[in-house]
């Protein structure tokens, strides 16, 4: 009889130890023996760091700043994870999203029907209104049908176009199409095109790092949605659910129109 009763306290003392051990290795503790959550994956986020206002690079620091790097500081300090940024020009930074390597993009990416095709959106989280841009002694031009036998400078791949088959379903605008967004304005100023178009809150900032002579006329011509994409596989999704409650609990609080005040000077959603 003791012999058993030995035998049964050893076991149990076997399998409390066992237990004890696996528990160990999956949680960890402070100093106070507090439990903590173990760091997750970062999240890596490609952007231009050269787009002024949403993601550019501090001249002295060399460090990104920039609305989007701070709603992303504070995504990743809310879902425990750190953020790590990739910059390329546009469209590498939605090329890195394309090869996986990276998990999101964030520069002011407007959502497009085209768009939602391959990729998962977050909710918009900002309106960015977009109006013609011509040289500073042209006053032909304050809206679209002024626009009719003009030339227009555009991005090949510029989310006007997807505008513009309803602007101008006659095609009556000569589009000139670029790869570089900065000799747009510059070839506005000279004259070589008649517009381009711009996003309201970079006109002045443009016009005044540049030194060109170009001004917005006319009322917004439209009104972009900017949302962040994600890659259309589960983790791309599972991830895109967890930044919009995220956002959600941003707006809700505050913090987005704080931090659009801090750098715009105004509530893009508003």
């Amino acid at each position: 009889m003791k012999k058993a009763i030995k035998k049964w306290v050893l076991a149990t003392l076997a399998t409390v130890m066992t237990a004890m051990l696996l528990t160990g290795c999956q949680t960890s503790s402070d100093d106070k023996g507090e439990k903590t959550k173990e760091p997750k994956e970062p999240i890596v986020i490609s952007t231009t760091g050269q787009h002024a206002f949403f993601s550019e690079t501090n001249e002295e620091t060399g460090e990104l700043q920039g609305f989007e790097i701070d709603v992303w500081t504070e995504i990743g300090k809310r879902l425990n994870r750190e953020i790590e940024w990739e910059i390329a020009g546009f469209p590498g930074i939605i090329e890195l999203l394309d090869s996986g390597r990276v998990d999101a993009v964030a520069d002011q990416i407007g959502i497009t029907e085209e768009r939602e095709e391959v990729y998962y959106f977050s909710d918009v989280y900002f309106y960015v209104p977009y109006r013609i841009v011509v040289a500073e002694n042209n006053d032909t031009i304050n809206g679209v049908e002024d626009l009719f036998g003009k030339k227009l400078g555009l991005l090949s791949d510029d989310i006007a176009y997807s505008y513009f088959d309803e602007l101008d379903p006659d095609g009556k605008i000569e589009y000139v199409n670029y790869e570089d967004s900065s000799v747009v304005p510059m070839d506005v100023a000279m004259g070589r095109i008649d517009a381009t178009l711009m996003s309201s809150l970079h006109i002045d900032s443009v016009k005044k790092e540049s030194g060109l002579e170009i001004k917005g006329v006319g009322e917004p011509v439209y009104t972009e949605n900017a949302g962040y994409p994600f890659a259309k596989t589960e983790e791309g999704k599972a991830l895109r659910d967890e930044v919009n409650e995220v956002l959600k609990e941003l707006t809700e609080e505050g913090f987005m129109e704080e931090t659009a005040l801090k750098w715009f000077g105004f509530n893009p959603m508003e």
